[in-house]
C-alpha cells in the first residue's frame, strides 16, 4: 500500500457530479510509520493538506481510514491553522487504474471530510516513472 500516487481532488458540483477542484493532479505519498506495523500508515499530500496524517490500515483488504482527527495546516489555504478531518472508504486496488500512457497501475481512492462540512474524493494511480504518465 506504500507508494507515490498521482491523484486528483474532486468535489460534488451543483448537479451532484464529481469534478476536479484543482485543475490537475498532485502527488500523494503513503508510507510506513516508524512502528512498521500492518495496522497503520502515513498519508501525505503536499498541496492542500500539506501535512502527513496517520491512518488505520487493513492490509488483508487493502483498506484504510481515519476517524475525526484535528491537524495543523497552512492557514493561508484554510483560513485557520487547525482543521478536523475524517478519511473514509480508503482502498488500494491492484492493477485497477489505467495511466495516461495506457499502462495498468494500482489505483487509490478515498474520501476526506473537512470540518464535518466539505467532502472531497481523492483518486488516482501509483506513479510509474514513465514520462508520459507525469503530465
Amino acid at each position: 500500500m506504500a507508494g507515490t500516487w498521482i491523484v486528483t481532488w474532486e468535489a460534488k458540483n451543483a448537479a451532484g457530479e464529481w469534478e476536479d477542484v484543482l485543475g490537475g493532479t498532485v502527488e500523494l505519498n503513503t508510507y510506513n510509520t516508524a512502528a512498521n506495523v500492518p495496522t497503520e500508515m502515513w498519508l501525505k499530500e503536499g498541496y492542500l493538506l500539506n501535512t502527513a496524517i496517520k491512518v488505520s490500515t487493513d492490509y488483508n483488504t487493502h483498506t484504510f481510514k481515519m476517524a475525526e482527527q484535528t491537524i495543523s495546516v497552512n492557514p493561508a489555504m484554510w483560513g485557520d491553522s487547525k482543521i478536523t478531518l475524517d478519511v473514509t472508504e480508503g482502498k488500494v486496488l491492484a492493477g485497477a487504474a489505467t495511466t495516461p500512457s495506457g499502462m495498468p497501475a494500482d489505483s487509490i481512492v478515498f474520501f476526506v471530510n473537512i470540518q464535518g462540512d466539505d467532502t472531497y474524493k481523492i483518486a488516482g494511480f501509483r506513479r510509474t516513472g514513465f514520462p508520459a504518465d507525469e503530465e
